[in-house]
């Protein structure tokens, strides 16, 4: 990366990461009923855009949909080792929650990398799991592979 990318970059990572904290804060004023999840909310939104428009000025252009999809799986793929290496180490520092966490996430990136062969076209019915993660790309999932969430756990994903 270029010199001059390099606080854009900085700015791109940073405003995603604290848009995501803002959502789950969000999400945490909401199941304890206090104020505040219309500020995180607003807060969470702001930084996207932010994001979205540094990540523009870092790659220059948007590539073609064929182009955009195989880099998001490509960086899947870069993600899925990541997880793994984190995976090995939360085990050896007996941390267990983790470990399991990264485990689950390993997996659920697993049906993230199989979503090519599935549907080359990217369109189709997508379901999320809500609580690992794990894409189900028919109409109706039963319970996750993954996590065994109930299938009602699962949301649907409007184009």
């Amino acid at each position: 990366m270029p010199p001059e990318t390099e606080p854009l970059a900085q700015a791109f990572v940073l405003q995603s990461l604290a848009a995501a904290k803002n959502r789950v804060r969000a999400q945490k004023a909401a199941l304890d009923n206090t104020p505040g999840q219309s500020l995180f909310l607003a807060l969470a939104q702001a930084q996207e855009v932010q994001a979205k428009k540094a990540l523009l000025l870092l790659r220059g252009r948007i590539g073609t949909t064929a182009e955009n999809l195989a880099e998001a799986l490509q960086e899947t793929r870069e993600i899925a080792v990541e997880t793994l290496q984190w995976t090995v180490q939360a085990q050896a520092e007996g941390d267990r929650a983790a470990g399991a966490l990264l485990v689950q996430m390993a997996r659920a990136l697993n049906s993230h990398l199989s979503l090519r062969e599935t549907n080359d076209a990217g369109e189709g019915a997508y379901q999320v799991c809500t609580i690992c993660g794990y894409i189900h790309t028919d109409e109706t999932a039963g319970r996750c592979p993954v996590c065994q969430a109930l299938p009602e756990k699962f949301t649907k994903v409007r184009a």
